[in-house]
Parts: structure tokens; C-alpha cells; sequence
């Protein structure tokens, strides 16, 4: 498209707008036949191919409309263009890696084809020799014991070379399925990526473009009206996908390639007997191979296809857990927002670009060991017990990473906060740290866009002391964080507190004396000295279904107003935030006791990650079936997919229950004993 075509019409008169635009007509349009008078509007050129034939019927002049055209279209093409050349150094550079990865693959399929034909050879050499020495008679000075030794000796040979020349194939057969799996993955998703940014949305600023020469027409001459309308009307069914689906149809350079085909060597005995005009495969050919084995020395077990899919299982956990890393340190470079100097950001950016950069090389690397796996699964090979050993060990190690990020509880703590709260007792309120609800005093605007508006008599809750004196951080009912005056603000009075002092302490006296008892007790008002009131913490983030349901974060502390109920569904009903509503159950723990019904508040005593695994935060689930692999197989195509893990992006979310639904929710749960170890 000529850019400056929209300014430089301006300047002429209709003979010469009309003697222009002919002469684009005659040009050859990509996706367009010349003798085809239908045009289909989703392709950017059909749609350009109509205005330029309704310009022609144009012959008023355009001097009045020069400036819009030019601040409207050429100015912003300009811009586009060069942005187009910077994503094109971009885009060449990483195609240029992804190319080199993909070449790589290629060499090492080159090399472990040419140690199958090697190895192949010299075995063939070593049968052929076999049979001749087993066709010899007995000479001169030769004796049957010496020939018996010499024959013994061949044989070993030839089982020897035999075993290595099997090895070499299957090595050439899995390096063959990664190589197609990296191949496939070259043209469907690496090649489209560069593709889609090199054109960085040309085609929808093509679009307004488009759009902006049609509403101008329409403004400017109320004659071609109807002309103009029709071609606004059709400028906005251009469609990105579909031209760039045209784009790649014409250019057969990036229509992907036949997949990599197993190449049997000719004295192969395994291929020439058994694949007689069949094209032969890679599944094919291990089978081939496995049973001609069983059949020669009655076991597969010396080949170590076993010890290949303990390797690759090991290396498809391994990249998962990579993957979850990196997704987790995209996710922490996106949440930090723009930084306020250049060089942060450029530096900000370099981590976003190799953080998905790595993901990439990751996902590759876990792709082709499924495509292994999945070969060696197709020929009998217990690739499941592997593969699930594999990631039930990753599974517990990002549960131990997780638990070793968390802060450790202790009751020293506690005590330090009971003291603490005594000494505020002294004072004429306690200090804003912690949660702590308050009433303002009077109305307060807020001036500053981190500070909080506050009316008279509401409610807030004081997250944490300001950075400034005499400044507190709250939060109100909607849920709004900001700064407001300390001043404007009632805290709660002594009373209050030292109610909270005498439930912590009646809460200590009941630990120690409920350690004999069978089944404990405590206070379900531990929080505010009420026994007639109960709470529970929230494991997980809860979205409301209806109105009458309550929405809470993760770590949320819940009033809990009515377990029992006519339908039995499972549903409480709590408040939270001065809202009143059900919630499902599951989705809690009871602050009022532990897993084991206990309490336990010893002096100075560290609750371990062990201890607290029910109570504060759920483990990870541990897999009971690895999962799918995106090749499927006759032998597994109806057996139940794995879902993915809850925690890929480091977050466990867990499935809501319907209100009305069955009261009793079942989570799935893995005996320890019952998993296989990875030996390595």
C-alpha cells in the first residue's frame, strides 16, 4: 500500500485522481484473480481493490481534506513502518535460535542413523562369518574340541555386536521420534509466533486506515455517500487470520515439510523380513525388533528399554518443574508494573523476554521426551509406572519448596504478641499494627491517589502504620486499601483489649489441660473472648455463584453464624467484611482446632510444615497417572487423561461444589506406600 497516496490525491483534480487510480487497478492483487469479479471482503486487498474502484468514480477536488489524510494515515504508516523494521531485526534473531535448535536435532538424528548403519554392518559381517565357520568341516590337524571352542567364541561375538547394533537402532528410532516431535513444533507454533510478530497487527491498521479514508468521503461529499458507506460497511469484516492464512497459501516456503521417515538399513533383517511393502514405521520396527529378541534369547529385559523410559520419564518431570519455575518468575516480572527509569525497564523487559524464552526451550525439551515416551509406550514399555514415579517426586519437591517459602509459626511469637497487647493495654489505644477494626471521628477526603476517602462512623479495618507519622494503612468494607490520618480515628479502648487478653489466656490454660482428654474442646470465640461465636480461615480463593453467596480471598477470616441447615448441602452460612452469606464448607478450616482435634500452644514449641500440612495450606496432590502425552496410541487411546497439576502456575485452586449438590465431597488422596520409586 502507497501511504502517502491519501495526501498526494488531495492536490489533484478528479482526471488525475481518476488516472491514478486506474492505474492500481491493473496491478496484480495477491489472493485476487483477474477475471474473478467476486470479492471476498475479509482479504485486506479485495477491500482496498473496492475503494480504488469507487475513487474512480470520484471527481470533486481533495484539497480540502489534505490535512486529515495526512494526520490520520500517513504520519501513523510511518510510525507502523518503522516499528515493522525493528520487529523484524527481532524476529530474525530468534528465528535464527530456533532454526539452530531445530538444525541440531536434525545432526544428532544424522548421527545416530549413521552408528545404526555402522553397527549394523559389522553385525551382518559377523553372521555371515558365523555361518560360513558352521559350514566348515573338519581338517587335517584340526580337532572337534578346537572347533567347538572357535565356534563358541564366534557366537559370543555375534551376540555381541547383535546387542550393540539393536541399541544403536532404538537409539536412532527415539532420537527419530524427537526430531519429528521438534519438527512438528518448528512450523506449528515457533514459525506461526515469529510470523505473527514480524507483523506486529499490520492488517488491522490497515483497517482504519481503511475506515478513515471512508468516513472521510462521507464528510466531505454527500454525492458518493452511498458509495463510501457501502465500502465502510466492508472494510470492517478484514479479518487478521484470514490473511494471513492467504499469506501462507502463496508461499509454499512455510507450508511444513514431510515428517522424518525411519530408514531401514539394507542387511536390517528385522525390516527386510518383515516390512515387505509396508512403509516402515517406528512403532513397527521396535515391535519387530522386541519379539524377533524374545523369540532369539526369550527376554527384552537386556536391551534397557526400561532404563530409556526411566530416563525420559525422570526428564519430562524435570522440564515440568522447570516450566512451573519459570512461569512463576514471568508472573513476578509482569506484576511489577512499568518501572519509573529506562534502564529498569529495558532490564525488566530482557528478564519477560528469557523467562519466556526459557519456557519455550523447556516445553520443547518436555515435547520431545513425550514423543520418546510415548514410542517406547506404544511397544509395551511400562512408560506409566516411570512416568508417575517421575512426577509424584516432582510434585513433593515443589510442596517442600513451597512450604520452605512460608514463614514458621511459633508460640513464641504468640506470647511476643500477647505482651505486646499489654503493653498497648497501658496506653490510651494499641498500636495500629495487625488488624485492628475502627470507627472515624469525622469525614475525610482523599487528596493523594495511595491515601483513602473515609466517612464519619464507618467501619475499618488497620492493615498495617503508615510510612509517614501519624498515618495508618486501612482498608474499608469495599475492600479499598489507602492511607488515612491517624487522628480522624477511634481505636478500640482498653476494654477490649483486655477482653482479648483473657480469651488468649483462657485459650492457654485449656491447651494444657486438654493434652490427656480423648476429645478437647476450645473456645470457638477465641478471637474476641465470645464463646458463643466461631471462625474459620479460608484455604482458598471463593468466587460467589448467586447473591446470596459471600466472596473472600485466600487466608480470609470468616464469622461463622449457622452450620445446619434444612437443604444439607454441604453450605454455612458466615460473614465476612460486614457481609452476610453461605459458603461451602470445604473450602475452610476451623480456627478452633487442629487436624487432630488438638490444640497445641506450648511455650517456645516451632509448629513444623509436617504438623501444620492440613490445617493451614493442602499439599499438592500426588499423581495417580502421569500425564497425557499428546500422541495418542492404540493401546492407551481409551484410558482416562491425568488433570493437569493444580499447581502450575504456583497457586492450589480447588474445585467449588454446587450448592444443593451431594453433601459429601470426596478429595482424591495417594497412599505413600503404594508409589514406585525412581531409581536412578
Amino acid at each position: 500500500f502507497s501511504t502517502s497516496y491519501a495526501v498526494f490525491c488531495c492536490f489533484y483534480i478528479s482526471q488525475a485522481l481518476q488516472k491514478l487510480a486506474s492505474q492500481y487497478l491493473k496491478r496484480d492483487w495477491p489472493g485476487i484473480k483477474p477475471d474473478d469479479q467476486r470479492t471476498d471482503y475479509r482479504n485486506v486487498y479485495g477491500v482496498w481493490r473496492a475503494y480504488l474502484e469507487g475513487t474512480v468514480q470520484v471527481t470533486q477536488s481533495r484539497l480540502n481534506v489534505c490535512d486529515n489524510y495526512k494526520n490520520e494515515i500517513s504520519d501513523p504508516a510511518k510510525t507502523l513502518r518503522l516499528y515493522k523494521e525493528q520487529q523484524l531485526k527481532k524476529c530474525i534473531e530468534q528465528l535464527g535460535r530456533i532454526q539452530a535448535e531445530l538444525q541440531d536435532s536434525v545432526k544428532d538424528l544424522a548421527k545416530s542413523k549413521k552408528k545404526y548403519f555402522e553397527l549394523e554392518q559389522m553385525a551382518q559381517a559377523v553372521r555371515e562369518k558365523a555361518d560360513i565357520e558352521s559350514k566348515s568341516k573338519l581338517g587335517l590337524f584340526q580337532s572337534r574340541i578346537s572347533l567347538q571352542k572357535a565356534s563358541v567364541k564366534l557366537k559370543a561375538k555375534r551376540s555381541d555386536c547383535n546387542s550393540k547394533a539393536t541399541h544403536a537402532r532404538n537409539e536412532y528410532l527415539l532420537t527419530l521420534a524427537a526430531a519429528n516431535a521438534h519438527h512438528d513444533r518448528y512450523y506449528q507454533t515457533d514459525l506461526v509466533n515469529c510470523i505473527k510478530g514480524l507483523e506486529g497487527n499490520i492488517y488491522d491498521h490497515v483497517k482504519d486506515y481503511l475506515i478513515s479514508f471512508c468516513r472521510t468521503e462521507l464528510e466531505a461529499f454527500q454525492a458518493v455517500h452511498s458509495t463510501f458507506q457501502f465500502l465502510l460497511e466492508k472494510s470492517s469484516r478484514v479479518m487478521q487470520d484470514f490473511n494471513q492464512q492467504l499469506f501462507l497459501q502463496e508461499n509454499p516456503v512455510f507450508h511444513k515439510a514431510q515428517d522424518f521417515q525411519f530408514q531401514p538399513s539394507d542387511s536390517d533383517t528385522v525390516s527386510f523380513i518383515h516390512l515387505v511393502d509396508i512403509e516402515p514405521s517406528a512403532v513397527s520396527v521396535m515391535r519387530m525388533t522386541l519379539a524377533q529378541l524374545e523369540s532369539e534369547t526369550g527376554t527384552t529385559e537386556e536391551h534397557s528399554l526400561n532404563k530409556e523410559a526411566r530416563k525420559w520419564a525422570t526428564r519430562v518431570a524435570r522440564e515440568h518443574k522447570n516450566i512451573i519455575h519459570y512461569k512463576r518468575a514471568l508472573e513476578e516480572c509482569e506484576t511489577l508494573g512499568t518501572p519509573p527509569t529506562e534502564q529498569s525497564r529495558n532490564e525488566l523487559e530482557f528478564r519477560i523476554e528469557e523467562a519466556k524464552e526459557n519456557i519455550r526451550k523447556a516445553e520443547t525439551v518436555k515435547l520431545k521426551a513425550e514423543a520418546r515416551l510415548d514410542l517406547l509406550r506404544q511397544v509395551g514399555v511400562s512408560v506409566d509406572t516411570w512416568l508417575k514415579s517421575a512426577m509424584n517426586q516432582v510434585m513433593e519437591e515443589l510442596e517442600n519448596e513451597r512450604w520452605a517459602s512460608l514463614p514458621t509459626l511459633t508460640t513464641h511469637n504468640l506470647s511476643l504478641s500477647v505482651g505486646f497487647c499489654s503493653h498497648a493495654f497501658g496506653e490510651s489505644r494499641p498500636a495500629p499494627s495487625g488488624f485492628c477494626h475502627v470507627l472515624p471521628l469525622s469525614f475525610s477526603q482523599a487528596s493523594q491517589p495511595d491515601e483513602l476517602t473515609i466517612d464519619e462512623q464507618e467501619m475499618l479495618e488497620v492493615i498495617e502504620d503508615g510510612d509517614m507519622e501519624d498515618w495508618v494503612k486501612a482498608r474499608n468494607k469495599s475492600g479499598q486499601v489507602g492511607y488515612v490520618p491517624e487522628k480522624y480515628l477511634q481505636f478500640p479502648t482498653s476494654n477490649s483489649v483486655l477482653s482479648m487478653l483473657q480469651s488468649l489466656a483462657a485459650l492457654d490454660a485449656r491447651s494444657h489441660t486438654s493434652s490427656n482428654s480423648t476429645e478437647p474442646e476450645l473456645a470457638s470465640g477465641s478471637f474476641n473472648g465470645d464463646s458463643s461465636m466461631s471462625f474459620v480461615k479460608a484455604m482458598y480463593d471463593y468466587e460467589g455463584q448467586t447473591d446470596d453467596e459471600l466472596s473472600f480471598p485466600e487466608g480470609a477470616i470468616i464469622r461463622i453464624l449457622n452450620k445446619d441447615n434444612q437443604e444439607d448441602d454441604g453450605f454455612w452460612e458466615g460473614e465476612f467484611n460486614g457481609r452476610v452469606g453461605v459458603f461451602p464448607s470445604v473450602l475452610v478450616e476451623d480456627l478452633t482446632a487442629s487436624e487432630n482435634g488438638d490444640t497445641h500452644w506450648g511455650t517456645d514449641t516451632q509448629v513444623s510444615p509436617c504438623q501444620r500440612l492440613h490445617s493451614s495450606l493442602p499439599p499438592l496432590p500426588l499423581y495417580d497417572q502421569p500425564p497425557c502425552s499428546p500422541y495418542t496410541s492404540p493401546e492407551t487411546s481409551s484410558a482416562a487423561s491425568l488433570p493437569r497439576s493444580p499447581s502450575v502456575n504456583g497457586e492450589h485452586k480447588l474445585p467449588v461444589p454446587q450448592k444443593a449438590a451431594v453433601h459429601s465431597k470426596t478429595l482424591v488422596t495417594t497412599d505413600t506406600a503404594s508409589r514406585v520409586p525412581l531409581c536412578i
